[in-house]
């Protein structure tokens, strides 16, 4: 049986002509629902890119041929399709505007972070968010269904790996392998044994970023302890979000995932035990609210793709050739800057 798989697709427009084939090669490898909300920050008109959009997506599904037409109901080879585009600007959400000064007010925070947090896109993003859920959830109720699987992705950010979900079908023995697979690069990274927990679940999504676990920075911020006893189980039903450079991208269970779309009218109101003096910005409510959720944080990160985020000392050349592929087979996402 196919999962039934969103996906939220949000940001302003940027670089989505570039992002957008790894979005096609690696997210819409199974049939899935796009629910989008953008900025428009180019000099096109919002009818052309909703045309653009239905043309790049509606349809696609790379994943046909692979799995067998036998195996699929013909209702269920009906691809990608994308139901709703949400356009977002401050001038067409003016009540939300007044909101989010609301939430500053009562931010115990200085003056010139609430300005920062003003003309930054952290309290728009999750805006953004809770605006394409909701086009989500009314799809859901009219049809009386839920999602099995839900993907965040954002327009300027990608996936350099497919997001299969392979790791939902491995069998206990799979998960002991790749436990001892795990354990010898710890051991040769000179990673202390107790950390196996956070760097196996943060490399579950590709076999190819298992030679970084020296670099990686495998974030856990657990809600609730776990035990190694019974992995299998836990990969399978877990309370967990996967997570990149904490809000970039991430994967989760629908069904676990209703509070964290409340961020955009609720931001600043989070703090967990992993709070810090950044609280307040993107990363630190999302990893909060996650924890309010009841979900356990699993976060991938190296320095390598980290660099990808920062503005200064961007130099495409370190990620992509000329093509725009890849030029570091074990870089598992990237945010394209220009």
């Amino acid at each position: 049986m196919i999962m039934k798989v969103a996906i939220i697709l949000t940001g302003a427009l940027r670089t989505i002509k570039k992002t957008i084939p790894y979005f096609k090669k690696h997210l819409l490898l199974q049939p899935a629902d796009i629910y989008i909300c953008v900025q428009n920050d180019t000099q096109e008109s919002e009818e052309t890119w909703n045309n653009w959009f239905k043309e790049e997506l509606s349809g696609e599904f790379f994943g046909k041929e692979e799995l067998g037409k036998e195996e699929l109901g013909k209702e269920e080879l009906s691809g990608a399709k994308i139901q709703s585009i949400t356009w977002f600007s401050l001038h067409d959400y003016k009540d939300w505007t007044g909101h989010r000064e609301l939430l500053l007010q009562n931010m115990r925070i200085d003056q010139t972070w609430k300005e920062y947090l003003r003309r930054s896109g952290s309290m728009i993003e999750y805006f953004q968010l809770q605006l394409a859920y909701m086009k989500m959830t009314d799809y859901e109720h009219y049809n009386r269904f839920e999602y099995d699987y839900l993907i965040r992705a954002r327009t300027d950010s990608i996936y350099t790996k497919p997001i299969d979900f392979h790791w939902l079908h491995w069998t206990p023995s799979d998960v002991a392998e790749r436990v001892e697979i795990i354990k010898e690069e710890l051991r040769l990274s000179k990673i202390p044994e107790d950390q196996l927990f956070p760097y196996f679940m943060s490399t579950i999504i590709s076999d190819d970023v298992i030679p970084n676990i020296q670099y990686i920075h495998a974030g856990y911020y657990p809600y609730q302890r776990f035990s190694l006893d019974d992995l299998h189980t836990y990969v399978k039903e877990g309370r967990y979000i996967l997570t990149f450079r904490k809000n970039n991208l991430y994967i989760v269970r629908r069904n676990l995932f209703h509070l964290i779309p409340s961020l955009g009218t609720m931001y600043g109101q989070f703090k967990s035990p992993y709070s810090d003096s950044w609280w307040f910005n993107a990363e630190g409510q999302f990893t909060s609210v996650c924890y309010h959720a009841m979900l356990n944080t699993h976060d991938y990160n190296t320095d390598f793709e980290d660099r990808s985020v920062e503005a200064v000392g961007w130099n495409e050349a370190d990620f992509f050739d000329c093509e725009f592929n890849c030029v570091n087979p074990r870089m598992l996402y990237c945010m394209v800057r220009k």
